[in-house]
């Protein structure tokens, strides 16, 4: 990295400067640069260099070029890798703000930048997927090295497992889906880390979506009470309320019957309204095909008219059951 500072000409006093008595700000700032790049260390040059050039130009850094000095001092931070802020940079900068006489100015610059570095460092130990007793000591100390107390760094290593646990929740329901595989890792990597992650509602909502949706496409559907008695032998999966309707002709007219409502209940092996003008138990197996809606599905058989079980509220799920369990149901 390039060393942060450099022997520039030193500028001359304009003339109603002078006349004025005004410091050389330009001056001064260009000789105390001149004294930090001519330094083996420009954290080692001592108080009392600057101070006599301060005294040369009848003026301090501190009162006549405030905002100039600092940006020397985050030029030197700037300059410094992470790593090295952790190991002794922030020693380094505040001893250069003492000797430019902008110590508390100077700290608070290092403050920020140890923050952000060990900010980095906590994403860099957790790389691994790993958070153990040997890690959180290692960043304990290298927290300690740059003057925070374990209480105050204890959020930083917290926020950085818990952005490493939020980005593998949407790198797992980028598809939509959520897996058992990729639930158990997430818990998995939760525990791994000792991350906490207050999860947002419209995350949670994503989340029981994508689980839902899996459980529904790839996984095992999760059984519901239902209305009606069942066999021991069948699983509730779906139960609602609304009718079925039926496609008629009367004369040239075509018009659509109801049978009335009742309940709509999809098991693991038929579709089946009870109640209305008429009951109905349709097997899975003998549905030849069928046409799905977000209030419902139609379904044919190789024989009779095509029935449209209608909810009367939607419901995204109940058209994605039936066609999971009419394909396994063969």
């Amino acid at each position: 990295m390039a060393a942060p500072f450099e022997r520039r000409e030193l500028p001359e006093q304009g003339f109603f400067g002078r006349l004025f008595g005004r410091v050389n700000r330009e001056g001064l700032l260009a000789e105390v640069e001149a004294a930090l790049a001519d330094a083996e260390d420009w954290a080692a040059v001592p108080r009392a260099a600057i101070a006599a050039i301060e005294a040369n130009y009848g003026g301090t850094l501190l009162a006549d070029a405030r905002d100039e000095t600092m940006a020397l001092v985050c030029r030197a931070a700037d300059a410094l890798s992470p790593q090295q802020i952790v190991e002794g940079g922030v020693a380094r900068l505040k001893a250069l703000g003492a000797a430019l006489g902008v110590g508390p100015e100077a700290e608070a610059v290092a403050h920020a930048r140890a923050e952000r570095a060990l900010a980095e460092a906590a994403a860099i130990l957790i790389a691994d997927d790993e958070l153990g007793e040997a890690d959180r000591a290692s960043f304990a100390a290298a927290a300690e090295a740059c003057g925070f107390t374990p209480e105050t760094v204890a959020p930083i290593l917290a926020e950085a497992a818990s952005a490493r646990l939020k980005a593998e929740i949407e790198a797992a329901v980028a598809d939509g889906l959520l897996t058992a595989e990729e639930e158990a890792r997430i818990e998995a990597l939760g525990q791994a880390l000792g991350a906490r992650l207050e999860i947002a509602p419209e995350m949670q909502e994503t989340l029981r979506h994508a689980r839902r949706l899996w459980q529904i496409e790839a996984g095992t559907p999760e059984p519901v009470a239902s209305p009606i008695d069942l066999p021991r032998t069948e699983a509730c999966l779906f139960a609602g309320y609304g009718q079925v309707l039926e496609p008629r002709t009367r004369g040239k007219k075509a018009f659509t019957h109801s049978y009335g409502a009742g309940d709509i209940v999809l098991t693991s092996k038929r579709l089946i309204f009870n109640g209305g003008d008429k009951n109905f138990a349709i097997r899975l197996n003998t549905v030849v095909s069928f046409e799905a809606f977000d209030d419902g599905v139609e379904v044919r058989r190789a024989s009779g008219k095509p029935l449209t079980f209608a909810l009367n509220l939607r419901d995204e799920w109940f058209a994605r059951l039936f066609a999971r369990v009419r394909r396994d149901a063969g």
